[in-house]
């Protein structure tokens, strides 16, 4: 029997292989669901971030970690060590760290 001759297994397997590049073209990163974060993944993410952005934040310890509201992520903070020697003595920051990875500094004006 020849199986791969015949003009229908032909068109069946050209059919499957097609198939299969239009599943893998709508498979879209939008359409996927993210995964929670826990606490300490959205520490070192905010830590991460801000050792791009704030490298004069150093060294710093985490003093809080709280659900943001609306539960999409984390928000932490962070306090510099004590240092009289700087302006201020002690820096706070605030990140807030969403599940997606998104992450934005929090401050404030006075």
């Amino acid at each position: 029997m020849h199986l791969f001759n015949s003009r229908s297994a032909l068109v069946a397997a050209a059919t499957l292989a097609i198939a299969g590049m239009v599943g893998c073209a709508k498979d879209d990163m939008s359409t996927r669901t993210h995964g929670i974060l826990n606490d300490r993944e959205a520490t070192r993410l905010a830590e991460l971030h801000l050792n791009d952005t704030a490298p004069d934040a150093n060294p710093r310890d985490v003093t809080s970690i709280e659900t943001s509201s609306g539960g999409k992520g984390y928000i932490v903070v962070f306090n510099t060590f004590f240092d009289e020697t700087q302006h201020p003595p002690i820096q706070s920051r605030m990140v807030m760290v969403d599940h997606d990875g998104d992450m934005r500094e929090v401050t404030f004006k006075d």
